[in-house]
């Protein structure tokens, strides 16, 4: 079963150059999460499945206390972050930078990993 996050939009100082330092610009997070949900399935708790409050808010968190220079990073260090929950068998993230080359709404990365 696949659990997504959709469009999660957030607001973030994020480049290489001089001048992207200075600005706050958008980005869109999306997240894909492969797992094994027949354990919540069969018992409703919360407990039993991922949290996708949870990982939101770990993201929201992420990217307001760190800087980041590569979108790269940033969708790493977001994919570590989720990865620590053994019961993903798969995560997907892409990263939308908008606004970041003109006459482009966004360009975007996509990472995706496979858990052990």
């Amino acid at each position: 079963m696949l659990l997504k996050i959709k469009n999660l939009k957030l607001q973030t100082i994020l480049g290489v150059h001089l001048w992207e330092e200075k600005i706050s610009r958008g980005i869109i997070i999306n997240v894909e999460i492969e797992s094994d949900f027949i354990k919540s399935l069969q018992s409703d708790d919360i407990n039993d499945t991922i949290d996708y409050d949870l990982i939101t808010t770990q993201i929201k968190n992420l990217i307001a206390s760190k800087r980041f220079k590569l979108v790269e990073t940033m969708a790493q260090n977001i994919m570590d972050q989720i990865m620590e929950d053994s019961r993903i068998k798969r995560c997907k993230i892409e990263i939308d930078k908008v606004g970041a080359v003109e006459a482009v709404e966004s360009f975007s990365v996509t990472i995706e990993q496979y858990g052990s």
